[in-house]
């Protein structure tokens, strides 16, 4: 479907005629022949008609791609789903896709895309494909992601996607690269999220293994520094969970610099608001969680 066509449908559905949206922007010829297919339009000219509508450049996306997320979220939701749901198959199918792709167009984001799928299935499975990632690769990778000078949210939802792959150094410096990198994206919803989940996993892959909590802990300070982001982002009262996730890994944390008090109260906390509001699930396996953290610092031999 043409630009104007979906323009035209919105202006319709909306109750205004070509004359009024045209009005102090464009000709009304003009207008018409961009609806039609007929002729192209400035940035600027767009911009102005999707204001004069009270429509985001998001939404009118929405309703030209027939009110589907656009093709980036359907692939990042399908890598998840496969994940989630432990299908290697599906999974497999996937990082072919983007082979072919790459191999075709010779685009490296599709390589960067693959390499993501890649990591995802061998943490499903150690013998998904045979195919090893090559550190040329992965420093490729890392090379691309410092080299991005503004980050949105598919370089995000990669990153997010590749961290494991990457040793703990590279990923202080690659989360610090992208708190500041998406900073004018802040305030797009869909791009906050991106940053909070990197944040997120951050902390939790700097923590380590709850079966090596008892050993010295080198990253206090880094974590405090992701914690600091993850506030100065104002996650809204409306991200409830992500907030509760935020008091949970404050108690961890505080548990991994040896506060066992403090931190069992904090995660404790966070465990009983999930309970109050019926995310059993979600409170069990935090509480899974907490009780695998103490009883390997009780047992530190293990």
């Amino acid at each position: 479907m043409e630009y104007g066509v979906t323009l035209r449908k919105i202006r319709k559905q909306k109750g205004i005629t070509l004359k009024e949206l045209a009005d102090g922007i464009c000709s009304i010829s003009f207008l018409s022949k961009f609806e039609r297919g007929d002729s192209d339009i400035t940035l600027g000219l767009m911009t102005r008609i999707l204001e004069k509508l009270m429509l985001s450049f998001d939404e009118f996306l929405y309703v030209h791609h027939d009110y589907q997320p656009s093709k980036l979220e359907i692939f990042f939701k399908s890598v998840n789903t496969a994940y989630m749901s432990r299908d290697t198959v599906q999974l497999e199918k996937l990082k072919n896709e983007e082979i072919k792709k790459w191999k075709r167009f010779g685009v490296e984001t599709y390589h960067w895309n693959a390499m993501m799928i890649q990591v995802l299935g061998q943490i499903l499975d150690t013998q998904f494909t045979h195919e090893e990632l090559k550190e040329n690769n992965i420093r490729l990778l890392s090379d691309y992601l410092f080299r991005v000078e503004v980050w949105g949210y598919y370089e995000l939802a990669l990153y997010n996607g590749t961290l494991l792959l990457l040793e703990p150094d590279m990923v202080i410096m690659l989360s610090r690269t992208a708190f500041q990198k998406s900073d004018r994206f802040k305030e797009y919803t869909k791009v906050k999220d991106a940053i909070t989940a990197v944040l997120f996993n951050t902390i939790i892959y700097l923590l380590g293994p709850v079966n090596r909590f008892h050993e010295k802990f080198i990253y206090q300070k880094e974590i405090g520094e992701f914690i600091s982001y993850l506030e100065n982002l104002a996650l809204s009262e409306d991200n409830l969970l992500e907030r509760v996730h935020l008091l949970q890994l404050n108690g961890v944390y505080e548990l991994r610099i040896g506060d066992k008090e403090e931190g069992i109260v904090k995660v404790e906390h966070a465990i009983n608001i999930l309970k109050e509001l019926n995310s059993t699930k979600l409170a069990n396996n935090m509480e899974q969680y907490l009780q695998q953290i103490l009883y390997y610092q009780e047992n530190p031999q293990l």
